[in-house]
């Protein structure tokens, strides 16, 4: 029998993998948070109009999307973080390659298809992934960590690529961002993390386990038919899946899609000066992360069907709040609730999706929902500008998605809450 490594360190090696890849998210959703920045210098510089620039977003948008449950499925596949690494050496040599760019075309080729293909691949997707198997206590806080490092990449990555760029230019910024990546992030995934914690000859947090090597083979031997059985087509047939799914296509289409897209212009019409609409676009980084850690620990000791219930309950009352928003201290009211339920569904979301489906391949069924978090940012980025150039405002969408959200909230309640259950020959800590 294989001796199970013992850690010399003064906590669990699980927190370690925790940090890597939550320093890892940070930095890939913090850069390409930071998109926006790099429009205006874009234009400029490539002598092209806003819509050929924001079309490079778009199309980074559905790479990333569609590309996540193929990341997942050979993260499943090939283990030992070969995929996270991957990914991370994939952004920082696209990054590199971009900051040298001379033509637009690179920047759709470099950008939009070989840096959001990165993103695919060193994304919650497989983050959750590999979290899932390295935690057996602490899962639901784990995840949410993890996750929290999305809105950090945010409140400091953004910021710090206006002030880089008001001092440089958009290629060394980028190009240092590259070299951080691919000179400290990605030996820190090489040599720190692994997608099983048999890989390293360790056992999950949380659990005391006398015959890990035998069930690690195990899992060795069922890993590939795991990965055969996440077909699109099998998964449909689970009701669970789409009690899950359409709620959280919800949850994209209200929050990457319309107020991350349309929040700035619709405060804007409501006459708010520009420093408060950035000081409330911080404030909802800052409560994204609150919001993140929190619903993490709660996924942990509370039914997370009805918690996320909650959450998109809670953000259809915040939509309702947006109609009556005519004063400053309102709208800090406003980005303090909506700040704390807007990646508040991520953590019990992926905890749940990693119970229900765990007969499939976690990464796979992971990436086939986040899909339908990712298409309805995409919708919801695109049909309340339609709306909006009919109507000449923002009412008619609000009222749509408080109700599809109060929908939600209902759908949702239906899926089933397993519990885990350890094997037989593991001892709970």
């Amino acid at each position: 029998m294989a001796r199970v490594r013992t850690s010399k360190l003064p906590f669990d090696y699980a927190w370690v993998v925790l940090i890597v890849l939550f320093i890892g998210l940070m930095f890939s959703f913090g850069i390409r948070a930071s998109f926006g920045a790099y429009i205006t210098p874009w234009e400029q510089n490539f002598a092209v109009d806003r819509t050929i620039v924001t079309s490079i977003s778009l199309m980074s948008f559905i790479v990333y999307a569609f590309a996540q449950p193929i990341a997942g499925k050979y993260n499943d596949q090939w283990g030992r973080g070969i995929v996270p690494s991957i990914s991370l050496l994939l952004i920082g040599g696209c990054l590199l390659l971009s900051s040298f760019a001379t033509h637009i075309w690179q920047l759709y080729l470099l950008f939009g298809v070989g840096f959001s293909l990165g993103i695919a691949g060193c994304s919650n997707v497989t983050a959750s992934a590999i979290l899932s198997r390295w935690f057996y206590k602490k899962k639901g806080t784990a995840l949410g960590l993890a996750v929290a490092g999305m809105a950090v990449g945010q409140l400091i990555i953004v910021p710090a690529t206006l002030f880089m760029m008001n001092h440089l230019s958009w290629r060394t910024t980028m190009a240092v961002f590259s070299l951080v990546i691919l000179v400290v992030i990605l030996p820190l995934m090489i040599f720190c993390v692994r997608s099983k914690p048999e890989e390293f000859g360790r056992q999950p947090y949380g659990y005391i386990d006398k015959e890990f090597a035998e069930s690690s083979q195990a899992e060795k031997i069922t890993t590939r038919e795991k990965v055969e059985k996440s077909s699109i087509f099998a998964v449909m047939k689970v009701r669970a899946f789409w009690y899950l799914t359409i709620p959280y296509f919800i949850c994209g289409f209200t929050d990457i899609g319309l107020i991350q897209t349309h929040f700035i212009p619709m405060a804007q019409g409501k006459a708010f000066p520009v420093a408060l609409i950035a000081a409330t676009m911080s404030i909802i980084a800052i409560c994204n992360i609150i919001g993140s850690i929190g619903t993490g620990y709660l996924s942990d000791i509370m039914h997370r069907s009805r918690q996320l219930g909650i959450i998109y309950a809670v953000r259809a009352f915040t939509f309702i709040f947006l109609f009556i928003i005519q004063n400053p201290w309102l709208l800090i009211i406003f980005a303090v609730i909506y700040g704390l339920t807007d990646m508040a569904s991520i953590a019990p979301t992926n905890s749940l999706t990693t119970q229900l489906f765990d007969r499939y391949s976690i990464g796979t069924i992971l990436g086939f929902v986040t899909i339908s978090h990712q298409m309805g940012g995409a919708f919801g980025s695109w049909i309340p500008g339609i709306l909006f150039d009919l109507t000449g405002s923002y009412d008619l969408m609000l009222i749509v998605c408080i109700i599809l959200l109060f929908a939600s909230a209902l759908l949702v309640l239906k899926v089933p809450e397993p519990r885990y259950q350890p094997e037989p020959h593991c001892q709970k800590i």
